[in-house]
């Protein structure tokens, strides 16, 4: 089982660099960078986790690509991810240059995991088509792909349309980095992620409800005559504990992401995990010793 992290860095709390570093030097996998560009003042939707207001975090958090660069800078084997990118919220060309980019310079460590995002009142001021933020979605992420893949490239959608166009330095995966879909595990879910994703990613998500999604895929997959075992599973969770490693594992799950930010250092029971992220986000921002002291007790949890 791969060993990932999520922590939304910002100015209060560790940087990416130390990050980097010593979530390398314990044996994680990977890193995932959240993305919130900006948050309204007076929003007019409400945190979905709690029906109130939206925690300050969200609009603290640095821009992912800014820290994946650095972090890819002073580490040779930890892979840096999005989680997610909004893609919503980017035109597809310049989003489709860092993407290659940072796959170039970081020795093809990049998994590009994307999302659409809630805070539409947001993606309206990115974006025209905030509207139907997944069909943009899908024609930006074929639209990149396609720049990604050849030596130049060209596209016609409704939504996102160029002409032939030359996007350098390619990405070094081939014919692109991973593409990892950010969703709730529903039948629409499967069926786009079969199609034209590498990987699922998912917080708050039982072992059961993994494994009933696992199956959703597989059967998409041979429905449209793909090897399901070229699309995993990475999930978010609280405790990486031997017990909670065996269940997503028997469950499908390639990899676990394990959620940092105010983490207690702790085993926390999975039932708790809804009522606990709540706290830990609302919660004051975690100072660089607390989040040290959270990555051992967590790589000690892991088995790293």
């Amino acid at each position: 089982m791969k060993i990932g992290a999520q922590l939304a860095v910002t100015t209060r709390t560790i940087d990416a660099v130390t990050l980097a570093r010593e979530l390398e030097a314990r044996g994680f996998e990977s890193y995932w960078a959240p993305e919130h560009t900006v948050v309204p003042k007076h929003p007019g939707i409400p945190f979905p986790m709690t029906g109130g207001e939206i925690p300050d975090v969200y609009h603290q958090m640095a821009d992912p690509f800014v820290v994946l660069s650095m972090m890819a800078a002073v580490t040779s084997r930890l892979r840096v991810a999005t989680g997610v990118c909004l893609v919503p919220e980017h035109p597809p060309l310049t989003l489709a240059k860092a993407v290659s980019t940072l796959d170039a310079f970081s020795a093809g460590r990049f998994l590009f995991g994307l999302g659409t995002g809630w805070l539409r009142e947001v993606t309206e001021l990115h974006n025209p088509a905030a509207a139907k933020p997944w069909a943009y979605t899908i024609q930006a992420v074929a639209a990149m792909k396609g720049l990604w893949a050849n030596e130049s490239a060209a596209y016609d959608g409704d939504l996102v349309s160029f002409p032939e166009m030359v996007c350098d330095p390619r990405p070094l995966q081939r014919p692109h980095p991973p593409v990892i879909v950010g969703a709730q595990p529903t039948p629409v879910a499967a069926s786009r992620i079969a199609a034209w994703a590498d990987g699922w990613l998912a917080t708050g998500v039982t072992p059961a409800q993994v494994a009933g999604f696992r199956a959703a895929l597989d059967a998409e997959c041979a429905r449209i005559g793909r090897d399901p075992g070229e699309v995993s599973i990475t999930v978010g969770v609280r405790d990486p504990s031997e017990e909670i490693r065996e269940a997503y594992a028997a469950a499908g799950v390639e990899r676990l992401m394990v959620l940092l930010y105010n983490h207690p250092g702790t085993r926390i029971p999975l039932e708790d995990w809804a009522a606990v992220g709540v706290a830990t986000l609302s919660a004051p921002p975690p100072t660089p010793d607390q989040t040290l002291h959270a990555l051992d007790a967590v790589a000690a949890m892991a088995g790293l």
